[in-house]
């Protein structure tokens, strides 16, 4: 083999190492990445060197002193065995390639040495730093487009006392966002996920304006059924206002309403996890404009029997 092909080949090839057993008395000298040949240095890459014992390397061309004595040769394990006698046990794979190094001598032609391609393992890209990830974390919380929700009430403007008083958000209010940002680190892909989702427990806060507080959990903030009787709702989220509002401002209760949300945030580089993710959002409140309700009282009107 000539050397510049050898130099093409050892660049572009990628070959698999089978596990190498040397028999009594083999030697295997120390990895190399380069080789002498007569047209010069030519460059090998990640090999080992396999010195076969009692072989040497003639010092000129026994028969055209102006001929380099030694070339090398590719092959594959059946030929590189037939030269070694199978002195030399090499797991059988009909993909791995070897440079052997072939000398002409008076006897004939020897194999002296032999390489073994020896894959480098890749190089694992450093991880991202802490402040990198909490960049972009920022940037990906800082972009979730959370609702700001609006109070749905059944009743909605005039309630009264002792019947139960539903409260809820849209659909909308209440749906997960979700927003990604990606960024490259030396070649490699480093992206955040933010995922912005109603807290399942404690989800709405609600002041009735009564001085009653009532929470509500995520499963429970159904809308009102309007095709249902009152107190066979699916929703959990009713209040039962004791008193009237005749002593409010305004003759109304203001209902204040705070939705929680909770930020979980993904970080994959290079398509696995993270090994330092940023550290957790904390969650999210958001206040919805007041909503005024008044609260009747009806007196029930008792007749001698």
């Amino acid at each position: 083999m000539r050397s510049s092909t050898l130099v093409a080949w050892a660049v572009v090839c990628l070959v698999t190492v089978s596990n190498l057993e040397l028999a009594a008395g083999w030697q295997q000298a120390d990895e190399g990445t380069s080789v002498e040949a007569g047209e010069g240095l030519v460059e090998l890459g990640a090999w080992i060197e396999v010195n076969i014992p009692g072989a040497s390397e003639p010092d000129v061309h026994p028969y055209n002193p102006s001929l380099p004595p030694c070339y090398f040769r590719q092959a594959n394990y059946s030929e590189l065995n037939a030269w070694l006698e199978n002195d030399f046990v090499i797991a059988p794979d009909p993909d791995e390639v070897y440079i052997l190094k072939l000398c002409d001598t008076g006897e004939g032609t020897q194999l002296v040495t032999f390489w073994v391609h020896q894959p480098a393992l890749p190089k694992e890209p450093p991880p991202p730093t802490i402040k990198e990830t909490i960049r972009l974390r920022d940037e990906a919380w800082g972009s979730l487009a959370i609702p700001e929700p609006t109070t749905q009430m059944a009743p909605g403007k005039v309630t009264i006392v002792q019947i139960p008083t539903f409260v809820w958000v849209s659909a909308a209010d209440r749906t997960p966002v979700s927003e990604t940002v990606t960024t490259t680190l030396d070649g490699h892909e480093l992206t955040l996920t933010a995922t912005a989702y109603p807290r399942r427990l404690g989800f709405l806060r609600i002041d009735m304006g009564d001085g009653n507080t009532l929470w509500c959990d995520a499963a429970d903030v159904v809308a009102f059924d309007h095709s249902r009787d009152p107190l066979d709702q699916p929703s959990n989220c009713f209040h039962y206002y004791r008193q009237s509002s005749v002593n409010a401002p305004d003759l109304r209760y203001q209902v204040a309403l705070t939705a929680y949300w909770d930020v979980s945030v993904r970080c994959t580089f290079n398509g696995g996890l993270c090994t330092n993710p940023p550290p957790a959002v904390p969650a999210q409140a958001l206040t919805a404009p007041a909503h005024p309700i008044a609260v009747a009282e009806i007196q029930a009107l008792a007749r001698p029997g």
